[in-house]
């Protein structure tokens, strides 16, 4: 389902990219990145903190600065609904992956997160209070995860569709 909204994601913007050349760098920009959880923190970048808009200055010698802000804005929004859609066993590997691609270690990075809550500045605005509030949720316990269970076996390599989860105080982290 999630791989579906991601793939229909960057279909639009494939359309858009032929008419819009903002779309054109912003579909080439989201394709170089493995995965929504990557592009969520990709979009969130290109945001001011102060004002909320999306600048881009390479961009915006294409388009007007409003249209850029614009399709950074609608983007943010789409991927970030995708990554809300994540499981927590893939949300925390995803972060795993996020904090190893950064060079950091992982415990120190989780643990960092849970103080400075960074990931706050990944939600995308407009969105609803519970969207927030499930988002944060979900990031604090994949890290919690990652500083708790690091070597949990469900961490360590994707399940294949036909195991099950087994029962038990583990299977807690699974949604």
């Amino acid at each position: 389902m999630v791989a579906l909204r991601i793939k229909v994601c960057l279909e639009l913007h494939s359309f858009m990219a032929r008419t819009d050349p903002v779309y054109r760098y912003l579909y080439q920009a989201l394709e170089s990145l493995p995965d929504s959880f990557e592009r969520v923190v990709f979009l969130a970048s290109l945001r001011d903190t102060y004002t909320g808009h999306y600048l881009n200055e390479a961009w915006a010698s294409v388009s007007t600065p409003e249209q850029v802000n614009a399709a950074l804005r609608e983007t943010h929004r789409s991927v970030f609904e995708s990554v809300l859609n994540l499981p927590l066993i893939t949300l925390s590997r995803k972060l795993r992956h996020h904090f190893k691609s950064l060079g950091q270690t992982e415990l120190s990075a989780a643990k960092l997160w849970l103080e400075t809550a960074p990931y706050y500045t990944m939600i995308p605005t407009g969105c609803s209070s519970i969207s927030r509030r499930f988002f944060v949720s979900q990031i604090r316990l994949a890290l919690e995860i990652l500083v708790e269970a690091p070597s949990w076996s469900y961490l360590q390599v994707e399940p294949t569709a036909s195991s099950a989860p087994t029962t038990g105080p583990s299977s807690r982290w699974l949604n």
